[in-house]
C-alpha cells in the first residue's frame, strides 16, 4: 500500500483551459460577493469572469435537501453554500428536518413532491427504497458516495460523487480513516487510542473508517514510525453521552497515550483532555470540518489532523448534475451509458495555514467554486460541456492546487 493513499490527489495535474471563464478570481456574483481563484485556472493570470447567472436556469429549479442532523456543522456549512447558490442562481432549496428513520425519509420525499420539487439532493440516505420513491414521484435523485448500480440506467438517477478511482476496492470512509492513522504516525505520536463511533453497532461507514485507520497505522509502522496501537485495548466504542464512553475516555487519558483518532466530531474530547491536563501533550486526528468548533483547537495544536470534505467540491457537483438533468441535458450526467460518478478528493489538513485559508474564505462568504463556475458546468449555459470535463474539473480541486 502506498504511504498515503489520499496524497495521490495532491499529485493531480490541473486541467488546462478546461472551461472558458471558470475559476474566477476577484470576480463578483450578482450579490456583489467577491470570489477567489478556482483550482481549475491553468495560468498565473486570474480570470475576470463576472457573469451574472441570477436568471439561470430560465425556470426555477426546486431541490429537496435531505439531512440526518440539521445542527451538524458540516451540514450547516453545506447549507450556507447551497443558499449562496440559490441567492445567485434561479434555484430554490427545501431542507428536511433531522431525519432518523426510513419513514421520516419517505415522508420528506413525498412532501417535496407535493411542494413541486424537481429533485432530491440526498446528502443523507436511510433506505434504498428512497431512490425508487423519488423516481416514482417524478423527481431526479442525486446521492452521496453510495452509488446505486440498480438504478444506473434510470434517467432519474443522476449519480453521485466518489473518493476513489474506478478500479479501487476501498471507499472514502476507509481512505479517511487511513489518513487519520498514518498522519498521527507521521507526526511522531507514540501511542494512540481510537474512538470508533458506530462500528461496534454494525454501521458500515464507521466499520470502514476503523478498517482504514488500522491499515494507516500498519502502513506508518511499516515506514518506520514508532506509533503503537492495539485493536483489543486501544478502542473506545460507541458514542459520547453514555457512562461507558465517559469512563473509557477517562481511563485512556490517565494512561500514556499521546494521540487520539476520532471517527466523528472530536470536540467531545476537548474538555476531558483539558481537565486531564493533557492539552499540550496529546494530538487529535479527526474526520471533521473547517469551522468554529475546530478553529482554536487546530490553531493551538490540540487537533493536528482534519480529514475534510470541502463542501463546494465534494457535494457541490450534485447541484451541477441536477441542473443538467432538469434542463433536459441528462446526457451530461452520464458516464457512457451509466449514471456518472464524479471523482473528488478529501483534503487532509495538518497545517494551520491551510485551515485558516479555507476558514477565512468561507467566513467571508466566498467559495472556491462560484455560482458562475457552476453555470459553466451546465449544458444549458455552456453547450460544449461534457461529463468528462465536469469530472476533470472537480478532480482538479486538490488541496495542493486549491489552498495556497
Amino acid at each position: 500500500m502506498k504511504k498515503r493513499l489520499l496524497s495521490l490527489a495532491l499529485c493531480a495535474v490541473m486541467s488546462a483551459g478546461l472551461i472558458a471563464g471558470c475559476g474566477s478570481s476577484d470576480s463578483s456574483e450578482s450579490s456583489g460577493t467577491s470570489s477567489s481563484g478556482s483550482a481549475a485556472e491553468s495560468s498565473e493570470e486570474a480570470s475576470t469572469d463576472t457573469a451574472d447567472v441570477s436568471n439561470f436556469p430560465e425556470e426555477t429549479i426546486k431541490i429537496g435537501v435531505e439531512s440526518f442532523d440539521t445542527t451538524d456543522e458540516q451540514f450547516m456549512a453545506l447549507q450556507e453554500y447551497l443558499d449562496y447558490l440559490a441567492d445567485n442562481m434561479n434555484l430554490e432549496m427545501v431542507y428536511s428536518e433531522s431525519i432518523d428513520s426510513a419513514e421520516a425519509e419517505m415522508d420528506f420525499i413525498d412532501s417535496c413532491a407535493s411542494a413541486g420539487c424537481d429533485a432530491i439532493f440526498a446528502y443523507y440516505n436511510v433506505s434504498p427504497e428512497a431512490i425508487q420513491e423519488t423516481i416514482d414521484k417524478g423527481m431526479y435523485y442525486w446521492g452521496t458516495e453510495q452509488y446505486a448500480p440498480d438504478y444506473e440506467d434510470n434517467e432519474y438517477y443522476v449519480g453521485c460523487y466518489t473518493f476513489t478511482e474506478d478500479d479501487s476496492e476501498e471507499n472514502g470512509d476507509y481512505l479517511g480513516g487511513y489518513e487519520l492513522g498514518y498522519s498521527l504516525g507521521e507526526q511522531g505520536v507514540k501511542h494512540v487510542f481510537y474512538c470508533n463511533g458506530g462500528a461496534s453497532f454494525g454501521v458500515q461507514m464507521f466499520i470502514d473508517r476503523q478498517s482504514g485507520f488500522e491499515a494507516g497505522i500498519e502502513a506508518a509502522q511499516a515506514d518506520g514510525y514508532e506509533i503503537e496501537y492495539d485493536s483489543s485495548a486501544d478502542v473506545i466504542e460507541g458514542w459520547p453521552g453514555t457512562d461507558d464512553f465517559t469512563a473509557a475516555v477517562s481511563s485512556k487519558l490517565s494512561g500514556d497515550y499521546d494521540g487520539a483518532a476520532v471517527s466523528f466530531n472530536a470536540a467531545t474530547l476537548f474538555q476531558p483532555i483539558n481537565d486531564a491536563g493533557k492539552a499540550d501533550s496529546i494530538k487529535i486526528a479527526a474526520i471533521g470540518g473547517v469551522n468554529d468548533t475546530y478553529y482554536d483547537a487546530f490553531n493551538n495544536g490540540l487537533v493536528s489532523t482534519i480529514v475534510y470534505d470541502c463542501e463546494e467540491v465534494v457535494f457541490g457537483n450534485g447541484i451541477v448534475a441536477i441542473i443538467n438533468a432538469v434542463t433536459g441535458h441528462g446526457d451530461v450526467t452520464r458516464d457512457g451509458d451509466a449514471a456518472g460518478r464524479v471523482l473528488t478528493y478529501r483534503w487532509t489538513l495538518t497545517d494551520p495555514d491551510q485551515f485558516n485559508a479555507i476558514y477565512d474564505m468561507h467566513d467571508a462568504g466566498e467559495y472556491y467554486i462560484t455560482a458562475s463556475d457552476v453555470a459553466n458546468l451546465c449544458a444549458e449555459y455552456n453547450s460544449s460541456i461534457t461529463f468528462d470535463e465536469i469530472n476533470e474539473y472537480y478532480q482538479s480541486f486538490t488541496l495542493e492546487n486549491t489552498v495556497k
